[in-house]
């Protein structure tokens, strides 16, 4: 990498006339421009004025000004990343020993020659601009991710509308299939309405995501309880399952008095009953659960059904790794409802985490805070 120096500022720092003019002399030709001060005091406040690509020290040695300045240099937020060559002369262990724990503080000894100097200069610069490379890169990878959220949340938005206005339509006709003679015509309403319902879903976590990574959705944190939130999240899922045969037991007697976000936590029970329905085997069960544990209710659900193989469930929380799975029916999942739930637990100060046996079920677990 090319090291073009008239793009680079130094600020020089030498208690010393001679010394100070030296320095001059060595980089003179190279095109830097120099920031010279004879002034320990002056060098943190030139150093937050300016900001400095580089900050080349030499102070008295003998009442440790130097090992002062690089301190205030390196427990300042807006210069600690700036490199700094410490001049010192041999065998002067006791100023590394003082601040060898800082990142970016280099040490060079006296007396220098130019292309020594020249070296160990460029050397931090290639680093300073191998680091102001990767920021730039992240900056636009980080860039490129805002957009794509906030494109996922306006097509969400967007669908969401006309899908739920099918949704509304296709209940009132499943209401009135019974009067449908063709047996047909009621298996294809019944398809397109658990299709429609699976579309929704995935709309509605689809911007619940994106603006809870967008940083659009904050937790409103109240006093609730998680017995009657569960009930209303089980009795909406119920028809769901019983669609296809399988059973859902509210296991849950206790009143559990929790402290979180009512609509997140329903999201995350409403999200982790469909999986379980999803991939359990028609004629199958569901368990629902809680447990008071070290100031947390910890919320179960249990399947007994296809259960998660295990190259799955490697990746399975971890952060951005989406997978297409399929359910006992051939249901389709994209994980991004799973990865929903452990971003609303995380926010509300919970942990979500399962166990699974391949052909015999899984169980997710979620804690929540009590009141």
């Amino acid at each position: 990498m090319h090291i073009d120096h008239s793009e680079y500022t130094i600020l020089l720092a030498d208690d010393s006339v001679s010394n100070l003019e030296k320095m001059k002399s060595l980089l003179a030709g190279e095109n830097f421009k120099l920031i010279p001060t004879l002034e320990a005091d002056e060098v943190f406040l030139l150093a937050k004025l300016r900001l400095p690509d580089m900050i080349i020290i030499r102070l008295a040695l003998e009442d440790g000004k130097g090992v002062t300045v690089v301190r205030q240099l390196k427990e300042s937020a807006l210069t600690k990343y700036i490199p700094v060559l410490y001049l010192t002369i041999p065998n002067r262990y006791e100023d590394f020993r003082q601040v060898a724990d800082y990142e970016g503080v280099e040490f060079i000894s006296r007396p220098l020659s130019k292309k020594e100097l020249i070296l160990r200069i460029n050397n931090q610069l290639l680093l300073l601009e191998s680091q102001r490379i990767i920021e730039r890169q992240n900056e636009r990878i980080q860039s490129v991710a805002r957009s794509k959220d906030k494109l996922y949340s306006v097509i969400a938005h967007d669908l969401r509308a006309p899908i739920g206005t099918l949704k509304m339509i296709l209940e009132a006709i499943d209401h009135q299939k019974e009067k449908i003679p063709d047996s047909n015509i009621k298996h294809l309403i019944k398809m397109l309405h658990e299709t429609t319902d699976e579309a929704y879903l995935l709309l509605e976590n689809l911007l619940l995501w994106s603006n809870s990574r967008n940083g659009l959705l904050q937790p409103y944190m109240q006093v609730f309880s998680f017995t009657e939130a569960a009930k209303e999240v089980i009795a909406l899922q119920e028809n769901i399952a019983e669609a296809k045969g399988i059973k859902i037991f509210n296991r849950i007697k206790d009143s559990f008095m929790v402290y979180a976000d009512v609509n997140m936590m329903k999201t995350v029970l409403r999200n982790l009953l469909s999986n379980a329905i999803k991939f359990s085997y028609t004629g199958g069960k569901i368990d629902v659960d809680c447990e008071e544990k070290n100031g947390f209710v910890i919320v179960t659900v249990r399947d007994y059904g296809q259960g998660i193989s295990k190259e799955h469930q490697r990746g399975l929380l971890d952060e951005g790794l989406h997978f297409i799975s399929y359910g006992t029916q051939k249901e389709k999942g994209s994980g991004l409802g799973l990865q929903l739930c452990k971003d609303f637990v995380k926010m509300n100060h919970g942990k979500l985490w399962f166990e699974s046996e391949e052909g015999t079920g899984t169980t997710f677990y979620f804690s929540i805070p009590m009141q």
